[in-house]
């Protein structure tokens, strides 16, 4: 099993198997949904939404409406924490360097689902290589469970649940494909509004990223967006509050060098409010520069997070 390669199908056979589309609510993901009922029927669909418990209520009804629009079967798929309680869980909120968000709250209930399956299945999802340099060396089909089965850059292979994986995959296979991987963002909307369809309702909002409400990771122009929405506004506040309520050293939501350090209340992290007080300055420095890594989330099951 170290040489797992997985199963080669021809297109006949594709047709006939179980197809699931990671669907976030994000453009990408919406365009991929629409590529796919086009392609295998909207009866053989099925749409998965990881939810996180921090989406934007637009988000859900966006994924909710476009699921029932297309005819699409959705399963939204929950970790026993959402993202607040795992932040608790863990004693801090993620970071760029501790994204466990993603692998929580969206990986591991995805592979719980797959292992679910009785099947072999196809799983689409919305990637695009023009999004960042990491995701252009990616492939644009690939094997669900490899990374189970070859090391990662740092000679790791995953171990959730490895046995089962092992097990499944000597019956089944799930396999990868991104069917818009050399799109542009053009070609994304085009493809959403051709279809009579509309993307995310944030996007119109000016935000340009939609999964999880808001990111550790979100630009501060969002922030400053963000703040004209004043429920939303209101439980990012909460979430740090409950932190230093319910851990000992707490945590702040934004990373330490999110805004300058003479913004910030103890000139060492910024708190939720230091953040909302720095971009609404006059003279504070709006996304000068994309940090280290890009904003979007990755992990070795890409497309979980737009």
């Amino acid at each position: 099993m170290n040489d797992y390669q997985g199963f080669a199908y021809n297109k006949k056979e594709r047709n006939q198997m179980k197809i699931i589309v990671s669907f976030s609510g994000g453009k990408d993901s919406q365009a991929c949904l629409i590529q796919a009922t086009k392609q295998y029927g909207a009866d053989k669909i099925e749409a998965v939404f990881c939810d996180t418990g921090w989406e934007h209520p637009d988000t859900y009804q966006h994924i909710t409406d476009t699921c029932s629009q297309m005819g699409v079967k959705l399963t939204t798929l929950k970790s026993k924490h959402d993202f607040v309680s795992l932040a608790v869980y863990k004693k801090r909120f993620p970071s760029t360097n501790a994204r466990f968000c993603t692998s929580e709250l969206k990986m591991k209930p995805m592979i719980d689902h797959v292992l679910s399956l009785n099947e072999s299945c196809i799983i689409i999802q919305g990637i695009r290589a023009g999004e960042s340099a990491a995701r252009a060396a990616m492939e644009d089909e690939c094997m669900y469970f490899k990374s189970y089965f070859q090391p990662n850059r740092n000679g790791k292979k995953e171990t959730y649940r490895s046995k089962e994986v092992r097990e499944w995959c000597s019956k089944y296979d799930a396999s990868v494909i991104r069917p818009i991987f050399r799109w542009t963002s053009q070609e994304v909307i085009d493809c959403i509004l051709n279809t009579g369809q509309k993307p995310n309702p944030l996007y119109y909002k000016g935000f340009s990223r939609v999964g999880c409400f808001p990111c550790i990771m979100c630009r501060k122009r969002e922030v400053l967006q963000l703040m004209q929405d004043e429920p939303m506004k209101q439980r990012l506040l909460d979430a740090e509050r409950l932190m230093r309520e319910k851990t000992e050293r707490g945590s702040t939501f934004f990373p330490p060098t999110y805004i300058p350090k003479y913004a910030c209340t103890n000139r060492q992290y910024p708190t939720v409010e230091d953040v909302f007080r720095y971009v609404t300055d006059k003279n504070a420095t709006l996304d000068a520069f994309e940090p280290e890594g890009g904003y979007a989330c990755m992990s070795m099951f890409h497309g979980l997070c737009e």
